[in-house]
C-alpha cells in the first residue's frame, strides 16, 4: 500500500517517505540520506533556492551527526485530478494535484489538506482499473478515512440487532474484549476481517481491516469462556 501525503502543513507531500515540495513553496524539511554519516532521517533545510523551474538546490542539516550537506531535489510536474470524497451517505467534489507519472492503486491513502482519504476506485475512460498512473486518471473515487464506519451484529439469542459506530482506521478491537455501544455493555465473540474470521480470544484486527464485529451481551461472556475452556480440554 502506498501512502501519499499531499498538501500537509510542511508545504509538501510524501511518497513512501520521500518529500516533494509543492509547486508554490520550498520545503522546511525533507527525508534524506546524509552524505557524511549515511544516516537516513528527516533533515532540516538550512537554506534552499530554486535552480530552475523544476529543480531545488538545498543545504540540509543532519540530526544524527549535525553536519550540513548539499542536495538537489527535482520538483515533479503536477496533474490535477477530479476527486469524489464519500463520507457515509454524503459525497463531496474536489480536485487533488498529484505528481505526474506516479502510480496509484486501490487502497492507497492520500492526505488532502488535513483530511485523509482512501482510494476506492479510479475512472480511466470507461474502465475502472485496480491501478493507474495519475496522467491517465479522469476521476478518483475516495472515501473519508479519518474515521470509518464499524458495523456490528449483536447476538441476542433468538434475534440479531444491527448497530454501527465511527472509529479511527488504526484503532484495534480484540476477540473477547468488552465494548459498550449505545450504553449497552457487550463483548466481542468474533471479528470478520478482510480475509478471515477471527475466533480465538486475544486475536485482534485494526478498524481499516474489519468488515464486521460480532457481539453478545456481557452477561453471556462467562458462559462462553467456560464453553471455550471445556472445548479446549476435550
Amino acid at each position: 500500500m502506498n501512502f501519499l501525503f499531499h498538501g500537509a502543513s510542511h508545504g509538501g507531500y510524501y511518497i513512501n517517505k520521500l518529500l516533494f515540495p509543492s509547486p508554490m513553496d520550498l520545503p522546511s524539511s525533507m527525508f534524506a540520506k546524509c552524505t557524511f554519516c549515511n544516516e537516513e532521517s528527516i533533515c532540516r533545510v538550512i537554506k534552499s533556492r530554486k535552480a530552475g523551474k523544476h529543480l531545488i538546490k538545498a543545504v540540509l542539516k543532519c540530526p544524527a551527526c549535525g553536519r550540513g550537506f548539499d542536495m538537489e531535489l527535482e520538483i515533479p510536474k503536477m496533474v490535477t485530478i477530479r476527486t469524489i470524497i464519500s463520507r457515509l451517505e454524503e459525497s463531496e467534489r474536489t480536485t487533488v494535484q498529484l505528481p505526474k507519472g506516479h502510480e496509484l492503486r486501490e487502497g492507497d491513502e492520500i492526505m488532502i489538506g488535513e483530511v485523509c482519504v482512501q482510494v476506492m476506485s479510479m475512472e480511466v475512460g470507461a474502465k475502472r482499473p485496480k491501478k493507474a498512473t495519475v496522467d491517465d486518471i479522469d476521476t478518483l473515487w475516495t472515501r473519508y478515512f479519518n474515521e470509518l464506519l464499524v458495523k456490528v451484529s449483536i447476538n441476542l439469542g433468538r434475534t440479531t440487532q444491527a448497530e454501527s459506530f465511527l472509529a479511527e482506521p488504526e484503532d484495534e478491537f480484540v476477540v473477547y474484549e468488552d465494548i459498550e455501544i449505545g450504553g449497552r455493555k457487550l463483548y466481542i465473540y468474533k471479528i470478520k476481517a478482510d480475509h478471515k474470521m477471527l475466533y480465538r480470544p486475544g486475536t485482534s484486527a485494526a478498524v481499516r481491516d474489519i468488515v464486521r464485529l460480532y457481539c453478545k451481551p456481557a452477561k453471556f461472556k462467562k458462559d462462553d469462556e467456560r464453553e471455550e475452556e471445556f472445548g479446549s480440554e476435550s
